[in-house]
């Protein structure tokens, strides 16, 4: 894979049953043909759950999860915009040393992160300027991005220079 071209991290808080979760089974769709047809470099899909805590508590989180999130935090700031309301910050239960309550990051549904090469570029869903950016909006630009490409006929297919944000 060359350092920009175009891979797209579909996470899910649960993998439904294929056929009962026709928004999922859409996007996933959808993400898959793009895959097929070479206008991305790569999809990975993976499920990470319905939220974790905010510090280490045993093995409880799935490895690298946390830093994920602080990954897509950091994108989200550096662009200007939040990741809230998908990604919830939830005070729960009593701490073990009885000071102050364990915090919890709840998840959204779908996440959608694209990256160009090693470099994050976007994430969906996240609101920007007082608009909302869903997953669709990602897929579109995915797709919008490979008309483009298919017009011009370049050589950078599967390319991205920006996303809207």
């Amino acid at each position: 894979m060359t350092e920009d071209a175009i891979r797209a991290v579909l996470r899910l808080r649960t993998l439904g049953p294929s056929g009962l979760n026709l928004p999922q089974t859409e996007v996933v769709d959808r993400l898959r043909t793009l895959d097929e047809e070479g206008s991305i470099a790569d999809l990975d899909v993976d499920v990470w759950g319905g939220s974790m805590g905010i510090t280490r508590t045993g093995d409880r989180d799935p490895d690298g999860t946390r830093e994920t999130v602080a990954e897509y935090e950091q994108w989200a700031t550096e662009q200007g915009c939040t990741l809230r309301p998908a990604f919830d910050r939830r005070s729960g239960e009593p701490a073990d040393d009885g000071k102050g309550r364990r915090g919890r990051i709840v998840t959204p549904l779908i996440t959608l992160a694209i990256h160009a090469g090693e470099e994050l570029r976007a994430v969906y869903p996240h609101v920007k300027d007082g608009d909302v950016r869903t997953i669709h909006d990602g897929i579109e630009a995915l797709e919008s991005m490979d008309r483009d490409a298919e017009r011009s006929k370049d050589e950078s297919r599967g390319r991205v220079a920006a996303l809207p944000q």
